[in-house]
């Protein structure tokens, strides 16, 4: 039997995984509830095939060597339970592979140390696995590569400078690692370069302050219409879904837009000051250098950062006065200073007026921490009789009972916002309003409830 395609993802199927009848192109398995292991001899089904997904089912069991077939350009086996090691001849034979994404499985061991023809690649995903030891440097040959996803492993060794190779890299994730020593330059030099997540390792040594580089996070477009994707001459789509943490919250962002530009090197040992040319980033969406060792005062350059929806300095050694050139951050609405030596009265403009204590935690010298008011109307035009209340999750209440209320209120609609943030990546004016709206909603229900 002889078919083009077969899309049978999301349909609840299970048992064990049927083998294909052989000569089409398309196999998306995906979704599903398929158990066991994938087929030794699978490859022998697959001689035509451009796109294999059997993601998203409950697959154990060793990856075969021979599922990787000439005409092949997209594999994607991520969110099982396969385990052993990566097959270490694995890509030899796929001269058209753009996708291999085997992310969210438990396979062990190292990376392999040559990865065949990786050169047409644009997407490697190994996220989420238990590999170890450093990162081979054939994976410089990978001139095409847009994604490489490594993160919540157990890789070690330093950040190898030949990344800086990769000139068409636009997603770079080795977050939760074990990696050491400084950041290298040729890593802030990549241009296209738009999400940067090196959090949770060891590294040490100053933030690189060759930032200007980064033309791609220089550049404040805000065209989202672009995506990320891979389509194969099946006509199947490969869309990649990155997991960033934005605003407080892990977000899987389900495409990964031109807009959605990021930066996150918290949680590691990194020293010195903020290069004032961080303000220079103007496209940047959100900015994490939380728990570091980072010192001195915050540039005031990150008031041209106008893009910029989360920033996180906190538990750091920053000290001076918060600058005022913040206020004019006017899409910021999320904020976390807590725990540094930061001095003098915070900033009364702009979003300032909607971040409350938790914000300036454990900053002993600050002062001037406000209280907002929001005004209500009680009239469907929105003109007249209004009554001016306290933000509910910054009112003060003596038995306590309203500020527990308010924190699980606050919890339940702030991470509804954000999932739904995170999904459609909605456009920033329209983001605002909603916030705002937000806020208003909080009010009114603190009104009702008083």
């Amino acid at each position: 039997m002889y078919f083009d395609y077969i899309d049978l993802h999301n349909n609840s199927l299970e048992g064990s995984l049927p083998l294909p009848p052989a000569g089409g192109y398309l196999l998306d398995l995906s979704m599903n509830q398929f158990n066991g292991s994938i087929p030794s001899h699978i490859g022998a089904y697959l001689e035509n095939a451009r796109f294999l997904s059997l993601s998203r089912n409950n697959l154990s069991g060793a990856i075969p060597d021979s599922i990787c077939t000439p005409y092949l350009q997209v594999l994607d086996l991520s969110k099982n339970t396969l385990s052993s090691v990566i097959p270490p001849h694995l890509t030899r034979n796929c001269s058209s592979l753009s996708v291999l994404d085997l992310a969210e499985n438990h396979l062990e061991g190292k990376l392999p140390a040559e990865w065949g023809n990786i050169t047409n690649m644009h997407t490697l995903k190994l996220n989420g696995n238990h590999l170890r030891g450093v990162i081979p440097s054939s994976i410089s040959e990978g001139r095409s590569l847009q994604v490489l996803d490594l993160g919540n492993n157990d890789l070690e060794g330093t950040l190898p400078q030949w990344i800086g190779k990769l000139s068409q890299l636009h997603v770079l994730v080795l977050r939760s690692n074990h990696f050491h020593g400084s950041i290298p330059r040729q890593v802030i030099g990549l241009p296209n370069l738009q999400i940067l997540d090196l959090s949770g390792n060891h590294l040490s040594g100053a933030i690189p302050s060759n930032l200007t580089n980064l033309l791609a996070m220089v550049n404040a477009s805000q065209n989202n219409s672009n995506h990320l994707e891979e389509n194969s001459s099946s006509g199947a789509t490969y869309t990649n879904q990155i997991k960033i943490s934005c605003k407080g919250w892990d977000v899987e962002f389900v495409k990964v837009l031109f807009i959605l530009k990021c930066i996150d090197l918290s949680n590691n040992s990194l020293s010195g000051s903020i290069p004032f040319k961080m303000g220079s980033l103007q496209g940047l969406i959100a900015l994490n250098l939380s728990r570091n060792h980072l010192s001195g005062r915050i540039p005031k350059t990150l008031g041209h950062m106008e893009q910029l929806e989360s920033l996180d300095l906190s538990l750091n050694r920053l000290n001076g006065n918060i600058p005022l050139e913040l206020e004019f951050l006017s899409y910021l609405e999320f904020l976390n200073l807590s725990y540094n030596m930061l001095d003098g009265k915070v900033p009364h403009g702009g979003q300032f007026l909607t971040f409350g204590e938790s914000s300036y935690l454990g900053n002993l010298n600050l002062s001037g921490i406000p209280f907002t008011n929001i005004s209500v109307c009680n009239n469907s035009s929105g003109y007249g009789n209004c009554t001016s209340i306290e933000r509910i999750g910054e009112a003060k209440n003596s038995d306590g009972e309203m500020i527990g209320w308010a924190v699980g209120l606050g919890l339940s609609y702030g991470l509804g916002f954000s999932v739904v943030i995170g999904v459609l990546n909605l456009n920033k004016r329209v983001r605002k309003r909603a916030f705002d709206f937000y806020d208003v909603i909080l009010a009114i229900d603190g009104c009702i409830r008083g």
